[in-house]
């Protein structure tokens, strides 16, 4: 998932392109009222699709029920409360850059960074024991494929909270897997990794120790880490 800050700065350059090449008309009664136009009229289009960006990067990053989202849809349906269609694109910006204030002095967040923050800690801790598990001569096996396949799992589970899926009825690593590969957010092959490992840890937990070494436990940690680097990738 790109920073907090890249997600910010997408925001401002997208308002700013609503808010360029508008030219404020003054209406005819004096009440201070009138519309934006563009200086171009053969810029609409482009405004038009902007607005439509704004609206959906809203959607993926303040959420889809979050009142940003409904809010630019509003004010954009609505053409800047009946004034024009450059009005209301350019309210979707005034939406936007709100936001990002928001963001930043804390009162709002970016949907998914803490569980995207998830990703990044079962990364550096979890993984990191379980080298330290494998390097342990004194210590079977067991425990760090046990332990790959819970990081696994765990951040299977952050990733489908990040896209705003619903978690299946029965938790596991193999259902998370078999989600993500109908969203097609992860590959055919890779849900056979995520398969392979998931068969791993399920013999492990259920004692089948002959199966288990420690060079088929370093091979895991590799998938593991390979798995965990590909699903960070995975952005909103």
């Amino acid at each position: 998932m790109p920073n907090q800050e890249q997600v910010l700065s997408y925001a401002r350059s997208l308002a700013q392109t609503l808010q360029e090449g508008l030219v404020w008309k003054p209406g005819r009664n004096g009440d201070g009222r009138g519309w934006w136009q563009i200086s171009d009229h053969q810029e609409l289009p482009a405004l038009m699709a902007n607005a439509f960006a704004g609206m959906e990067f809203l959607r993926q990053y303040a959420g889809e029920d979050s009142f940003w989202t409904s809010r630019a849809a509003e004010v954009y349906q609505s053409k800047g409360d009946n004034q024009s269609t450059e009005s209301g694109a350019r309210a979707v910006g005034d939406v936007l850059l709100t936001w990002v204030r928001q963001v930043e002095a804390g009162v709002s967040e970016i949907v998914g960074a803490r569980a995207w923050s998830e990703v990044g800690l079962i990364s550096t801790d979890m993984m990191g024991q379980v080298r330290r598990l494998l390097s342990d001569k004194q210590t079977h096996p067991v425990a760090a494929i046990v332990l790959c396949g819970a990081a696994l799992e765990s951040a299977l589970r952050a990733l489908i909270e990040a896209r705003g899926l619903e978690l299946p009825e029965r938790p596991s690593l193999s259902t998370y897997s078999q989600l993500l590969r109908r969203e097609e957010l992860i590959t055919k092959q890779e849900a056979k990794d995520l398969e392979q490992v998931g068969g791993l840890r399920n013999a492990a937990a259920h004692g089948q120790f002959e199966e288990l070494s420690r060079e088929r436990a370093g091979l895991m940690e590799q998938q593991t880490n390979l798995l965990l680097s590909r699903i960070s990738e995975l952005h909103l």
